[in-house]
């Protein structure tokens, strides 16, 4: 019987309990869809990374190319996704057979053309450069539906600072900014209730009065990711970083930190390069375990 090796990992956290759990997994990109969406659908985890089972062609000794595919449990494959890059990052670099030590940098090659890249960074952190994405502020009737979608999801009227849509290829994202003192983390949430607003990917976010961090968030998604609700997603900070640097005042290229405040939680550090239009994450993964995927 045919087997692929698989990594289970969790991102943007160093303990076992927290963070955003993916699978990666070594396997020939050219298998049927049917199949990636079956183990995807096997191994429940929030997302599973699908990896060529070797390095693409690369001119640089430091820099390892892959081929990348990402699956939900539910068979959906999203055309981004941060956190399970981040993962996938890890798993390579923990292949000693795949990649050489001279290996510095990874470069994960989207269905979209889209190149995200890799690499360590120092306090054993592992950094993705993403798109930068842009919102565009939500008024009038429209507004008042999607403030509507959200009392009914929170069970009470919040109160609402900003609505935005995602633009530039995150155009099924929503960015609705509460006020600090809603305790975003607290909150219950019915995430069913965000079906109604016509976006796949829904972000909260608000600012943080810790000190610790810059801006707090989660992000929901109905009927694609397991529970409705993203752990941490690194894909949703293309739009809060930007949104955040512009409404704070913080100096383009600074680092910052980002907390998302699901149940499991993790932690981000963050820059926004307006010139390079990237937005650069970095976070710790942690291994939850290693082993051999059997085939039919």
């Amino acid at each position: 019987m045919a087997s692929v090796p698989f990594t289970l990992l969790t991102a943007f956290s160093s303990s076992i309990n927290g963070g955003n759990p993916a699978a990666v997994v070594f396997i020939d990109l050219n298998v049927p869809t049917s199949t990636f969406a079956g183990i995807a659908r096997n191994l429940n985890q929030p997302m599973t990374s699908f990896l060529s089972k070797t390095p693409l062609p690369s001119k640089d000794e430091k820099v390892a190319a892959f081929g990348i595919r990402w699956y939900t449990p539910s068979g959906h494959e999203p055309p981004l996704c941060g956190h399970a890059s981040l993962a996938a990052a890890q798993a390579v670099f923990e292949r000693p057979d795949l990649v050489s030590g001279t290996v510095e940098t990874i470069e994960l090659h989207t269905l979209t053309h889209r190149i995200v890249t890799a690499r360590k960074v120092e306090g054993g952190l592992i950094e993705i450069q993403l798109p930068a994405g842009e919102v565009e502020e939500v008024v009038g009737e429209a507004k008042v539906n999607i403030s509507e979608i959200v009392a009914k999801a929170f069970g009470r009227t919040v109160s609402i600072n900003y609505v935005g849509k995602g633009t530039k290829g995150f155009d099924h994202c929503l960015l609705v900014e509460l006020d600090e003192k809603e305790k975003l983390g607290m909150c219950d949430v019915d995430a069913a209730a965000l079906r109604n607003g016509g976006f796949a990917v829904n972000i909260i976010t608000a600012a943080s009065s810790t000190g610790n961090e810059i801006f707090v968030s989660r992000m929901f998604a109905p009927g694609i990711l397991p529970g409705d609700e993203d752990h941490v997603c690194g894909s949703a900070h293309c739009l809060m970083v930007p949104y955040w640097y512009k409404k704070q005042g913080i100096p383009r290229g600074q680092e910052a930190r980002a907390k998302q405040v699901s149940q499991r939680g993790g932690d981000l550090k963050v820059v926004w390069e307006a010139e390079r239009d990237i937005v650069r994450l970095m976070g710790v993964t942690t291994v939850l375990g290693k082993g051999e995927l059997y085939l039919s």
